[in-house]
């Protein structure tokens, strides 16, 4: 008998937040089910989106929950809602999901930084690096802080706000969050972490008291991450033009991008504008979501 979690998608960084901050919304979700098996790996994925069997999130997520929680193996089915490599936490949704599932099916609980830590595993897999914004937000829900040495979880009631997730169609390249990770510097200058520390403060008083006008000015107070995966992202700087042109207060990458996160309004016209350049885009306006949790199993009639 299956055991089944769902979790949401997210949006990391939040502009000057990189690897630290990330906020659950309801744009999208994922499910994932367990069920016991002598050998832990993933044996159908179902939904809109299609994901591998073999490289997974969730199969190194639930690997590393069985191990703390002294299981056995499992079979793993992903039912796919968050679009995969569109910058809005589709591995982490999985991940996450995933280690939900686990604790369910045993019915025992890890703490929130070793649930984070497992789910953390299926973004090394799929990414190279086991970064814990995505992950944290779609396990704990709402807006998430992560400290990593010592590694440490933060979580934070939001506030309402005007957001809306954008996302271009385009076809981007297989392991688009590492091309997306290798395209930043390894060093940057003391003035821009300086700018970058009190953004990411800022993001968090702006989201946690409601104060809209606040949050638009921090989200843009990233001199390194944001100006880098720019680049990558086509049309960027008239979709942003546009958006804002449209009552955007502010805009900033979504994670890895391609999507973009506006605050106060400007979706359509940020769609038309990427439209104008021949990209195919929709939009939602998103609410914070609660984290993981359990569900019945997909229906897939």
């Amino acid at each position: 008998m299956w055991v089944c979690a769902r979790a949401p998608s997210s949006s990391a960084n939040l502009g000057p937040g990189y690897d630290v901050l990330a906020l659950a919304h309801d744009a999208y979700f994922d499910v994932v089910c367990v069920r016991p098996s002598e050998e832990t790996r993933v044996v159908k994925v179902t939904g809109e989106w299609k994901v591998p069997l073999e490289r997974n999130s969730a199969l190194a997520a639930a690997e590393e929950a069985l191990k703390r929680l002294g299981g056995k193996g499992v079979e793993i089915w992903v039912h796919k809602g968050v679009p995969p490599g569109r910058g809005l936490g589709s591995s982490g949704a999985s991940a996450a999901a995933a280690v939900k599932a686990v604790e369910l099916l045993l019915g025992k609980s890890l703490s929130p930084e070793e649930a984070v830590m497992s789910a953390a595993e299926g973004e090394r897999l799929v990414s190279g690096a086991a970064h814990a914004d995505n992950v944290a937000a779609s396990y704990l829900g709402g807006l998430v802080a992560v400290t990593y040495d010592p590694f440490k979880v933060l979580k934070f009631e939001v506030a309402e706000v005007e957001l809306y997730v954008v996302t271009p169609w385009h076809e981007v390249p297989e392991g688009k969050t590492g091309a997306a990770r290798s395209v930043l510097p390894e060093e940057v200058k003391l003035r821009d972490a300086v700018k970058m520390v009190g953004g990411a403060a800022a993001v968090i008083k702006a989201l946690t008291s409601g104060d809209e006008d606040l949050l638009a000015k921090a989200i843009e107070m990233d001199p390194v991450v944001t100006p880098a995966r720019s680049k990558l992202i086509p049309c960027f700087e008239e979709v942003v033009k546009a958006a804002k042109g449209g009552g955007a207060k502010g805009v900033t990458i979504s994670g890895a991008g391609p999507s973009l996160l506006l605050v106060g309004g400007g979706a359509e016209e940020a769609k038309a504008a990427w439209e104008r350049c021949g990209v195919k885009a929709t939009y939602k306006k998103v609410k914070p979501a609660r984290g993981s949790s359990a569900v019945p199993p997909p229906s897939l009639g």
